[in-house]
């Protein structure tokens, strides 16, 4: 994909309007139409349309303004995580809980009454 099609500040500016309950709820109804609002371009387009998470991080959007967006959509932060690892939800909860077993060793806990 040419990042040059992809007009980040728009979709950047698109994604904090979402903060604007009436936004939101244009934004749930008819998703293409919302977006069409900003001059995102046809690849901009096409990454929310899906969404595709990882494409747009890589094109430089951040990854906080498109929890806006998430939660408009009714995306939970896991199935995000997820998708942008290419894992199933389930994958991805394991994967998570693997990596808390294995950091909790690693970590400095406060002491543990007892």
């Amino acid at each position: 994909m040419n990042q040059h099609a992809v007009n980040v500040y728009e979709i950047s500016r698109l994604l904090y309007d979402l903060r604007q309950p009436a936004n939101r709820e244009a934004c749930r109804a008819n998703p293409q139409a919302f977006y069409r609002r900003y001059a995102i371009g046809e690849d901009g387009l096409r990454l929310l349309a899906g969404p595709d998470w990882q494409e747009l991080v890589d094109a430089g959007v951040s990854i906080y303004l498109l929890t806006k967006l998430a939660a408009t959509l009714g995306v939970s932060l896991i199935e995000v995580g997820a998708a942008m690892r290419g894992m199933s939800k389930e994958q991805f909860e394991r994967f998570l809980g693997e990596q808390n077993r294995r950091n909790r060793a690693l970590a400095v806990l406060p002491e543990e009454e007892t």
